[in-house]
Order: C-alpha cells, then structure tokens, then sequence
C-alpha cells in the first residue's frame, strides 16, 4: 500500500513538473513574441521617421513596413560579414531567423482570414547569362518565402514582365515600380502585398467638414463620420480604433495634442509605445465620436537614404558582401517602395510594393459615456494592425488635400 501511494505521488510530481514546465514554456513563448512584436513596431516607426523626412515634407505619406521589412529579409539572407551586421543592427539586432519567423507568423495568421484579403507576394529576378544565384539561397526563397525564381534578359520585356507581375500581385493598385533596367543591374528583389477590409460597421455618415493642413491651408472634404468603442492614448495623441470584419486587422488613429507638429510628435514615438498603447486600449465604458477624411491616394519613395541614416551602409558601397546570394560581387543600388490607399464608407483598399535593386559592382460594461471627439480634421498619423500583436500591416500620415 505504501509503495502504491508513493507511486501516485510520484505521477503527481511528474504531472505538476510537466505542467509547470507546459506554463513556463508558453509564457515565455509569449513573452519572446511580445518583444518581436515591439522590435518588428519600432522598425516601423523608424521607417515611417525616416519617410516623413524624404520627398516632398507636405505629402500625404503611407508605407508598408512589411513589404519594406520583406523585401530586405530577401536582400538579408544573401548578405554575409558586416554587409549583414549592419543590416541586423539597423533593424533593431534583431537575428534573421527570429525576423523571417515573425514574418511568416505575421502572413499566415493575417492571410488566413476569410472575411478580408491580406496577400503577399515575393519574386528574385536575375539576369541571364551574366549572374547566378547560390542554389542554397534560391531554395530558402522558394521554400521560406514562396518565391518566384525568375532568370531573364533585363530587356525592355523583362520591365514590362515585371511591371505586370507587380499589377496582377496588386489587384492593379500599382501597375509599375521599374521604368527601365540598365546594363549594369543584376539582380531585383520583390515584394508585393494587398490589404482589402470591409468595416464591422460601415459608415453612414458622410459631411464635408473643414480639415486644416500641415501648410496652414483649409479645405472642405468629405469627412466620415461615427461613433466608436476604443479609444487608445498613445505618446500624448488621441485615438481610436475601427475594427475590420473577421477581427484580424484594425484601423488605428492617432491624433497628437494641438499645437504639435506630426515630426515632433513621431520623435517622441517608440514601438513599445506604439504596441503597449494598442493593448491598454480602453474598450468598454467610452463612446467616442470620430470623424476620419476619405482618402485616396499614392505615395512612392527611394529607400536609400533612410535605410542608410538607419546605419545600413556597406550594402549599398562596392564593399557589399553578397557572397550567400551569389557568387558575382552585386550590391544594393536602390529600394524603390511604392504605395496606395482607399477609405471609405465600407472599408480599405491598400497596397504596396518594395524593389531592391541591385547592381554589379563595377558601378554605384458601464453605462456608456461619451467622453471624448476625435476629429481628423488636422495633420494625423494612421496605421492598419494586426490585431493579435498591434504591428502595423500600413502605416501613414495625412497632411493635407
């Protein structure tokens, strides 16, 4: 009998062991995925930083980090000694491996949705005759990331070729990122995505209202008007949050205090910010009245500087050390990142595509009270989430019309 008992004890002990090492485990696994999320947040607010401070300053701005962080996942995982280093550094230290897993996550979880349409796609062109890729690396990209292996001329029909691949990738959002090739590039590196939302709750209000722009200008537009259940305070701005059908994605508002330049604010603004205000996000008790723009239009930018103000440099030198992609000597010469966005009563449409391209070497319950209006009616900062982790799929401002 005494040795019966001290047999179950024993199982007692192994079951709580293993159960305390099943809660260990998850708790760390979602700790690790929360500071992914924080790091993979960061990066996009430094992105959308540095985008604010290329081009023309007044523009109405959208990236997406995730096409931007993709495509230069792809550059990465044929990039080898301090052409590598430096690109981890600038993206936070964050190691590839633990960056392409956040990714993948990021795509299946969001994709998978049947409601909306979230789609991403990757191609690796190379020139014909003048350059090879590694097999090791041609099979990570088919195999990591789904892409397309393409060899071809780098003739006026490979731009062509390309552009379409871009369009169709696109539902025709963006139908070109390359006007020509020239003698000297290699190889181009692509990543499309597609986001297309319908609103849980569509709008049914639309008034034109007065929106103030960044330059001081005032101009009446078509303003979509309703009330909200999530507020977020996030860095001092106000904000709000709308969900889309199936609950996967969200659009996120944010308004900085009155008087506060949008770069001044955007200074201030960290991914831990950005990721700890999404989930501190007030949900119940608080009606919120909103009113957000309509919105329609592109934005289109060259990546080289920000990606090297951010510390990624030897990339994009004769130093470059592309030696995992192939055995030709290549280096970055440009990332071209294009953009598109729609809202409005119904939902979003919103898409994106980041080039890199790269040369030979031999050239460069309470009652509800309202407690707060958010009115988008001056220079605001916008993002569309993913709802589990907060990162953002998009990331915008709107300075004017």
């Amino acid at each position: 009998m005494k040795r019966t008992m001290t047999g179950k004890r024993m199982i007692y002990i192994v079951m709580a062991l293993m159960l305390s090492c099943l809660m260990f485990c998850t708790s760390r696994q979602e700790v690790q995925a929360a500071s992914s999320a924080e790091t993979m947040a960061d990066i996009s607010v430094k992105l959308l930083r540095q985008a604010a401070r290329t081009g023309d300053p007044d523009r109405n701005i959208l990236i997406s980090p995730d096409s931007i962080l993709t495509a230069m996942t792809l550059a990465e995982y044929g990039a080898a000694g301090k052409t590598l280093s430096e690109m981890q550094s600038a993206f936070n230290g964050i190691s590839l491996k633990k960056q392409s897993s956040f990714l993948e996550k990021l795509h299946s979880r969001v994709s998978s949705s049947g409601v909306f349409t979230y789609s991403a796609a990757n191609s690796v062109w190379y020139r014909k005759g003048l350059v090879s890729l590694k097999r090791k690396y041609a099979s990570k990209m088919k195999k990591g990331f789904g892409a397309e292996i393409i060899s071809a001329p780098f003739d006026t029909g490979t731009v062509t070729d390309m552009n379409a691949w871009v369009s169709e990738k696109t539902r025709g959002k963006i139908t070109k990122i390359v006007d020509q090739l020239s003698p000297s590039d290699r190889v181009v590196l692509l990543n499309a995505v597609y986001f297309n939302g319908k609103w849980t709750a569509p709008y049914r209000s639309v008034q034109k209202r007065v929106f103030t722009g960044k330059n001081g200008k005032k101009k009446k537009v078509p303003m979509l008007e309703s009330v909200e259940q999530v507020y977020v305070k996030i860095c001092g701005a106000d904000g709000f949050i709308k969900p889309y059908k199936g609950g996967k994605a969200a659009f996120m508002a944010l308004l900085p205090p009155k008087g506060e330049a949008i770069g001044t604010w955007l200074k201030k603004l960290t991914g831990a910010q950005l990721i700890k205000g999404y989930r501190n996000r007030v949900k119940s008790g608080i009606v919120v009245r909103t009113r957000l723009p309509k919105l329609s239009y592109d934005d289109q930018l060259s990546l080289k500087k920000p990606l090297q103000k951010m510390g990624i440099r030897e990339a994009f030198s004769f130093n470059a050390d592309f030696s995992k992609m192939s055995g030709s000597e290549i280096h970055i010469d440009d990332v071209l990142h294009k953009t598109h966005i729609d809202v409005d009563e119904s939902g979003t449409e919103a898409a994106a595509v980041t080039a890199v391209v790269m040369k030979a070497n031999a050239v460069f319950p309470a009652k509800p009270q309202i407690i707060k209006k958010i009115y988008l009616n001056r220079p605001f900062v916008y993002a569309i989430i993913d709802t589990q982790t907060g990162m953002p799929l998009f990331m915008g401002i709107v300075n004017g019309f």
